[in-house]
């Protein structure tokens, strides 16, 4: 049998297991790359506990190299890139001791293609000594979304020196991002919004977006007859609660939407699910009806009993995972217009959408009130994901740029760059 041909798949992150946001859609790249290739995962490790699943993740894949960085030593390097004029975020997720791994392992292999997960991955390939060996591989990278844009959100609503931080590694990141949409043969988004956004800064015409999808055969609604009785009036946002977006759009919807929702439906409970709730949602508790679990070990038995989805983000980038469980579940998610970019789905059919306290009570309520809707869009939800969320559909595209990186390479746009 034909041997598979070597691919080394970078990612500032373990990919495995795919339990949050990033982590989700690196784990579905390396295992839809496993089936036609010998993939080599190198990546480092931010949660000391994950060294446990490197087990697993080498079942998957031909082999793994790996560092680990406690969250304290990622502080460290952060605060020690403010003396240098490089942005924080490279230094956290760059290790020599990684960069010898994968300099060794080029030294014995030839690699087809190379996929940087996220930016911090392609710093791998800047200093490597391969690095002008690895012009003859095909280069990919997977920015999924730009975080320059997003340092700069966070500037926009923060104060003092934590706004002068954002704003400098807005303002680092973003030339960086730029180089590797240069130097790269294939450079990928998570949706069409985030490619909008490097349009600003400069050419884009080796850059494309990629959707997420959803595991379909995991995340599967429970039958529901339609004489079944109504469920009670049960709200769940779940994520990571000690990433910020997530931990401010649930204190947001605690006190300001769910009090106008518990009013006009009395029932109702709120629960926020999901893993290192900061002190802020951790504080929530004292709300009647509203539940934090702290980490959930199978969000689906969570999901299966709410009435609704909420997504309440006011800071959002990208495509949501959790509008997509929810979706996959037959949940009907109201969500704020944020939550639901990089979606093709129909607003009012397929999802509900509402910005601001007052907008999203009423659609809240409304949802609550009317159980004959609750199905139809749950059921209209599912149907979307299906139709346009499949993890395979999606990842055919890596396949397709891989196979044809020799004559990119070989193209008109490419001749007479000192990038090719």
């Amino acid at each position: 049998m034909t041997q598979k041909a070597d691919l080394l798949f970078i990612a500032h992150r373990i990919p495995y297991p795919p339990d949050k946001g990033d982590k989700i859609r690196s784990y579905h790249m390396v295992r839809h790359l496993a089936k036609s290739y010998r993939v080599t995962v190198a990546c480092m490790i931010d949660d000391p506990a994950d060294v446990r699943h490197v087990g697993a993740l080498k079942g998957m894949v031909h082999q793994v190299f790996f560092q680990v960085r406690p969250p304290l030593a990622m502080k460290a390097r952060a605060v020690g890139a403010l003396l240098t004029g490089r942005p924080c975020t490279l230094p956290c997720f760059y290790s020599r001791a990684l960069q010898r791994e994968i300099d060794g392992f080029l030294d014995r292999r030839s690699v087809t293609a190379v996929l940087c997960f996220c930016s911090s991955a392609a710093d791998y390939v800047f200093r490597s000594r391969h690095l002008s060996a690895l012009q003859q591989a095909v280069l990919l990278a997977d920015l999924v979304d730009i975080d320059s844009e997003k340092w700069r959100e966070y500037a926009a609503r923060q104060r003092g020196p934590m706004a002068w931080l954002y704003r400098r590694e807005a303002r680092l990141l973003l030339p960086f991002e730029q180089r590797i949409v240069a130097a790269f043969d294939r450079t990928f988004v998570v949706s069409e919004e985030e490619k909008a956004v490097l349009v600003k800064y400069g050419p884009v015409d080796k850059v494309e977006a990629l959707s997420n999808g959803v595991d379909l055969d995991y995340f599967f609604p429970a039958p529901v007859s339609a004489t079944d009785p109504a469920p009670p009036a049960r709200l769940i946002f779940s994520g990571a609660m000690d990433y910020w977006p997530n931990s401010e759009g649930a204190v947001w919807f605690a006190r300001e939407v769910f009090p106008v929702v518990k009013q006009a439906v009395p029932d109702a409970v709120f629960c926020i699910a999901g893993r290192n709730p900061t002190e802020a949602v951790l504080a929530l508790k004292n709300i009647p009806a509203v539940e934090v679990t702290g980490t959930i070990p199978d969000m689906r038995t969570h999901l299966a009993g709410a009435t609704l989805c909420v997504v309440p983000l006011t800071i959002a980038r990208g495509i949501q995972n959790k509008v997509l469980e929810g979706m996959a579940m037959g949940k009907p998610v109201v969500a704020t217009s944020g939550a639901a970019t990089g979606l093709k789905a129909v607003i009012g059919e397929d999802l509900v959408v509402a910005d601001g306290a007052a907008a999203m009570a009423r659609a809240v309520v409304d949802l609550l009130r009317d159980p004959v809707r609750q199905r139809a869009i749950g059921q209209n939800a599912r149907a979307y994901v299906e139709r346009a969320h499949s993890w395979d559909a999606h990842l055919k595209r890596l396949d397709e740029v891989i196979q044809g990186g020799a004559g990119y390479k070989d193209s008109a746009e490419c001749k007479g760059s000192a990038e090719c």
